[in-house]
């Protein structure tokens, strides 16, 4: 055995039953209590999982998958984006009016003219800085303050991390920008049934480590071209990620949300083939 390992028996905390070995997924349901468990690096967690509440037609095949859904803490966001912006429209704004003397010259801008009369060094470096401001297409006071207007409408606001295991890594940031940008509204049921196995493939402090990134991509183009700002937005969740399983309809290749109609194709996720969802009907 090496060294610092230590082997234990995937048990159910509850009932002491023996949990089935799913893979690389890390969500359980016990046999013969139902209670859901998550593995973490500290053993097996206990783990409330939702499901959205749907309408199931008959010939209807559904998959569900499970996304780890994190609010965000608006008041923090509004704060952190507003006090980056203001730094960065002084950092713009000082080199714009920045008068740079041959005195303050650096070694990368020695390819500029040499010994040619009427060239001043300074006001040349003063003029490429500007050039380089202006391509980096800053963002207007007023389509920021929109944007974070935009996210306050509801009150809240989620980010949802796709936890399903994925052949693609594109498509955790895909379809998690999908539902980010929709902000579905939708009811949930406590999936405590027998179903057999999540596929959850993604712990819940992997998911918070991720959230940035989603939602960094549903920002206009505007904002994400302007890279100095998107280093300082960081998201700060508000409580614990809840793990919610979405329903998808298998219609061929493709698998489509009953929550917001957008469609995926099937080979993006791994684990699907001979998993089906429960029967369920909820009108």
């Amino acid at each position: 055995m090496v060294e610092g390992f230590i082997v234990r028996p995937l048990r159910c905390n509850h009932c002491g039953k023996e949990l089935p070995v799913m893979g690389r997924f890390v969500a359980f349901q016990c046999g013969t209590c139902f209670n859901h468990w998550v593995l973490t690096s500290d053993g097996l967690k206990p783990v409330h999982i939702f499901r959205v509440s749907y309408e199931s037609k008959s010939q209807e095949d559904v998959s569900l998958l499970p996304f780890w859904v994190i609010e965000v803490d608006l008041g923090k966001l509004r704060s952190s984006m507003e006090s980056s912006f203001e730094e960065l429209c002084v950092s713009a704004q000082t080199i714009l009016q920045t008068r740079i003397t041959p005195e303050q010259e650096e070694p990368e801008f020695e390819i500029l003219p040499q010994g040619k009369p009427g060239i001043d060094k300074g006001l040349l470096k003063a003029q490429f800085l500007v050039e380089a401001s202006k391509k980096r297409k800053f963002p207007s006071s007023a389509e920021f303050n929109h944007l974070i207007g935009r996210l306050e409408e509801k009150g809240r606001f989620f980010v949802y991390v796709p936890a399903f295991l994925s052949f693609n890594t594109y498509a955790y940031l895909k379809i998690g920008r999908l539902l980010t940008k929709l902000q579905p509204t939708f009811g949930v049921e406590k999936s405590g049934d027998r179903g057999g196995g999540v596929l959850c493939a993604m712990q819940a402090d992997e998911a918070v480590s991720l959230m940035d990134f989603i939602f960094l991509a549903i920002l206009p183009d505007s904002i994400q071209s302007y890279g100095d700002l998107l280093e300082k937005i960081h998201l700060t969740p508000v409580g614990r990620p809840q793990l919610i399983e979405f329903p998808f309809v298998r219609q061929g290749a493709y698998l489509v949300s009953k929550v917001g109609g957008f469609q995926i194709s099937k080979r993006l996720i791994e684990g699907l083939d001979g998993y089906h969802a429960p029967e369920h009907t909820t009108a």
